[in-house]
């Protein structure tokens, strides 16, 4: 019995002995990352501003430019804007019973897209003619497209900045390297050679991030803006189809897709 109680305090102490020095190990490990890493200055976002120099300003700009854009885009890119539902509903019903002065003054009160498309349809509606569905949806189309191009036409300026910012950010790039070069022919010793082309080196990289920052971001901005500006094109020209087809249903009226003034 004595010798199995000596066998297991030999072993628990071994154990034991094993497990402090282990975790001696860990710990010994950790504090040389941690001096290491110490060693290592850490780069913040005012570093990168810094050290790009005055270029950096223009990509700040810049970048709160894109910002801007997205937000404005954000806010007037919404089918409320472009064809509000109670208009719609108003048009149609004034279009179904042929009212064509009430669906005049319907459109010029309503500043959305689709008002605007009405209202230059039914320009071509003279008050002593009959309404031809061929002529009418012509005239919607060529409105249509015309509105449709103003809303892309918005849309281009954050296509513009997400190329115009690399562009910066590359002359920020050739500026560094010409600031290393001319450093190198004017140092005087070896020491100020270097500094004088890490600096140069150090605002080409810096130039180089910020504009891939800035381009990077309004380019993914501008791919999902464009998808959301497609489909509100899309239901645009159905909302205002369907005022259309409520004037004019295709085949109705008296058989040749005309309907009589009222």
């Amino acid at each position: 019995m004595k010798l199995k109680t000596t066998w297991m305090t030999l072993l628990w102490t071994a154990v034991t002995a094993t497990y402090v020095r282990a975790q001696d190990t860990v710990n010994n490990t950790v504090q040389a990352a941690e001096e290491v890493t110490g060693g290592v200055p850490s780069l913040t976002m005012t570093d990168i501003m810094v050290r790009g120099g005055e270029v950096m300003k223009i990509l700040a700009l810049l970048s709160f430019a894109a910002v801007a854009l997205v937000i404005f885009y954000i806010l007037t890119l919404r089918a409320g804007l472009l064809f509000p539902k109670q208009f719609i509903v108003e048009a149609q019903d004034a279009a179904e019973i042929g009212d064509l002065a009430t669906l005049r003054d319907l459109s010029r009160e309503n500043n959305s897209t689709a008002a605007k498309i009405i209202l230059a349809t039914l320009e071509n509606c003279p008050d002593n003619t009959s309404l031809e569905y061929g002529r009418l949806r012509d005239a919607m189309e060529d409105e249509g497209a015309r509105q449709a191009a103003l809303l892309w036409s918005r849309l281009q300026y954050l296509l513009d900045l997400s190329v115009i910012a690399p562009m910066v950010g590359l002359l920020g790039t050739v500026w560094g390297m010409m600031v290393s070069f001319s450093g190198l022919e004017s140092g005087v010793s070896i020491i100020n050679k270097a500094d004088a082309l890490a600096s140069g080196v150090s605002q080409a990289m810096n130039t180089t991030f910020g504009g891939l920052v800035v381009g990077i971001f309004a380019m993914t901005a501008y791919d999902i803006l464009r998808g959301r500006l497609t489909r509100l094109i899309s239901s645009l020209e159905s909302a205002c189809n369907s005022v259309l087809q409520h004037l004019v249903p295709v085949g109705g009226g008296n058989g040749n897709g005309n309907r009589p003034m009222r």
